[in-house]
């Protein structure tokens, strides 16, 4: 889809407003401007509006559009060719710079060590390479902390994000192990966001192709520890714990379709800017009702993890999935 002309793409647009019930901007502000069929509109009439910097990138309206279309390509594409304060850094130096990695030859299975893994949720990390252990697998966990770049992505810093990927795929190209990921968002923006926004570039192949040794660590415990994930399947029948599907988890989700039972719903993003209009305070009262007699709210994402501790007082308690091995 990325390939294709905009103009192209605009026109598959045909309005038919199956993306409007779905965007959690227009259930907030109830404005066509603030849907995805609104600002598809607004692009195609070359007008930039104040909605776009209200897309959460959720990108439920590509998944629900016949045409698979969606606001979030536009944003991106707007995105990299943004100009902000660093760009007078060239970022294209920092494949020059040699980066030492932290390596076990005889590891099988590389932890891509995102913020979560490292300051809020190690527990889920620890248990699973307990498990992967205990079948042999050897597992290590990279010294150097590598961040995805979804922080400059939410502030609107292209030359900051791209300066990430470039470090990230230097880094990630020296290794041909799989790497297991804790996050939805990271899995979201290594395999999707990097190569869109360096689409047309010799970065482009190198992105996809890095983005093929990477696993989410649930889809790895699936396929090799049955017992565990059993026992993680009947904790979701708990009344009292909800599996918190992440948005950018929803669609390799469908890999692994009723293995385990979990509640779909947008946190509202972390993004800086909403958080100064007060935009997720007013989003939680789409979603707080799921959560009524819930003690354990559990999710695999980074952001929505965050979001959850900071909208919330606790009972619920916010976990990681897998931090409930």
């Amino acid at each position: 889809m990325g390939q294709k002309p905009l103009k192209e793409i605009l026109n598959l647009c045909t309005r038919c407003g199956k993306c409007v019930p779905f965007c959690p901007s227009y259930k907030i502000f109830k404005k066509e401007a603030f849907s995805p069929r609104g600002r598809l509109f607004l692009v195609s009439q070359n007008k930039i509006h104040k909605s776009f910097d209200f897309c959460l990138l959720c990108e439920k309206c590509e998944r629900i559009c016949p045409h698979g279309i969606g606001f979030s390509l536009f944003y991106f594409k707007n995105l990299k060719q943004k100009k902000d304060l660093t760009e007078s850094f060239s970022f294209l130096n920092t494949e020059k710079k040699e980066i030492h990695f932290y390596e076990s030859k005889k590891s099988q299975l590389i932890v891509y060590p995102s913020c979560g893994v490292k300051y809020l949720y190690p527990e889920a990390v620890e248990k699973f390479i307990f498990i992967m252990k205990k079948r042999d697998i050897s597992v290590e966990v990279p010294r150097e902390f590598l961040c995805c770049g979804a922080p400059f992505l939410n502030l609107g810093i292209p030359s900051l994000l791209k300066e990430t990927a470039i470090k990230n795929l230097n880094i990630l190209e020296k290794i041909d192990k799989p790497f297991a990921i804790f996050c939805a968002t990271c899995f979201w923006i290594i395999k999707k966001v990097y190569p869109l926004i360096f689409e047309g570039t010799s970065y482009e192949e190198r992105f996809l192709r890095v983005s093929q040794k990477m696993f989410l660590a649930y889809q790895i415990l699936f396929e090799i520890a049955d017992k565990e994930m059993k026992d993680l399947q009947l904790k979701s029948k708990s009344e009292k714990i909800l599996f918190h599907l992440p948005c950018h988890l929803t669609e390799e989700f469908k890999l692994l379709k009723n293995k385990i039972d979990t509640k779909e719903f947008c946190c509202g993003s972390p993004k800086l800017f909403l958080w100064t209009k007060g935009f997720q305070e007013k989003y939680k009262k789409e979603w707080i009702k799921n959560l009524e007699n819930i003690d354990i709210l559990a999710t695999f994402c980074t952001g929505c993890y965050l979001n959850f501790n900071m909208l919330l007082k606790k009972p619920p308690l916010i976990y990681h999935w897998l931090e409930l091995l």
